[in-house]
């Protein structure tokens, strides 16, 4: 599932692409990805409106229109947002130029196509289907059940301030306690790991017996995580791809996720494990992260 650097990705090549740009119509062979209001009701709303700018809310992309409504993307496990030209054959949209988004096998699941002002398009590619969007009327951001309850971002929350919420979290296996988005938001199974790894701490650690020295750490470690999946625009082990079709490239630089049985990069004489904790897979070294 996307995490916050493929969202950041993500949010960049929108505001580099489409801002400013007029949604003149949109298409869809799988309404039920619009989850509120229906699909012609969405279709209605957006139609004739102007694409003000997108931000990032956690792991969710907000696209601010002129009408003051926001449409709301999350990509879930296999969405990512495609621009370029688009042509419709027998029912179905695909890209009509050569290059990533018409080669790349990923990025042919087109479920959702805005056609846009100056004859190019925004496409949705979701092999899997599981991907969400709202359209939420103006002052809805803020009450909106997808929003309301999220934690403070991985990159603007303060020191003292992590510190805080992983003391309200005490009893919880930090490796949960990280992807729970409601105590901070935009960290996944992929980032939790390598943030664990280079801050030495074991994924199923107490978050309320970490020392001090050691949260301190885990929070540098969190920031220079992300901030590195960001300059690598995202990480394509997997689905996602960026705005142009194009792979990240932060699963060229892997520490420990999906390490397992590898030598530890960090030359201590250990081998990277990996286990199921809350349901999710962790990768770890045994030898430097301990409880």
């Amino acid at each position: 599932m996307p995490e916050l650097p493929e969202v950041t990705t993500t949010v960049n090549g929108l505001n580099e692409t489409v801002k400013g740009k007029t949604i003149l119509d949109v298409w869809s062979d799988w309404p039920k990805s619009v989850k509120t209001p229906s699909f012609p009701k969405f279709k209605k709303g957006v139609r004739n409106k102007k694409i003000v700018g997108a931000v990032r809310c956690g792991k969710n992309i907000l696209v601010n229109l002129s009408s003051g409504q926001t449409i709301l993307i999350h990509m879930k496990m296999t969405g990512h947002l495609l621009y370029g030209k688009y042509k419709l054959r027998k029912g179905k949209f695909a890209a009509s130029e050569s290059g990533p988004l018409l080669d790349d096998p990923y990025n042919r699941f087109i479920h959702l196509v805005f056609t846009l002002s100056g004859g190019k398009h925004l496409a949705f590619s979701d092999a899997r289907k599981f991907g969400k969007i709202k359209l939420l009327e103006k002052g809805e951001v803020k009450t909106c059940k997808d929003l309301k309850s999220i934690g403070p971002d991985a990159l603007s929350v303060t020191r003292p301030g992590f510190a805080k919420l992983l003391g309200k979290k005490s009893r919880g296996k930090i490796k949960q306690v990280l992807m729970n988005q409601e105590v901070v938001a935009g960290i996944g199974n992929i980032y939790s790991d390598e943030m664990l790894w280079l801050a030495g701490i074991h994924p199923e650690a107490k978050a309320g017996e970490i020392s001090q020295s050691k949260v301190a750490l885990l929070y540098k470690s969190m920031r220079q995580v992300l901030q590195k999946g960001i300059r690598f625009n995202g990480d394509s082990l997997s689905d996602y791809r960026d705005i142009h079709g194009n792979r990240g490239k932060f699963q060229n630089h892997h520490s420990v996720y999906q390490k397992k049985g590898e030598k530890c990069a960090k030359n201590d004489g250990g081998t990277i494990e990996r286990k199921i904790v809350g349901g999710r897979s962790a990768h770890f070294c045994p030898t430097h992260q301990f409880k």
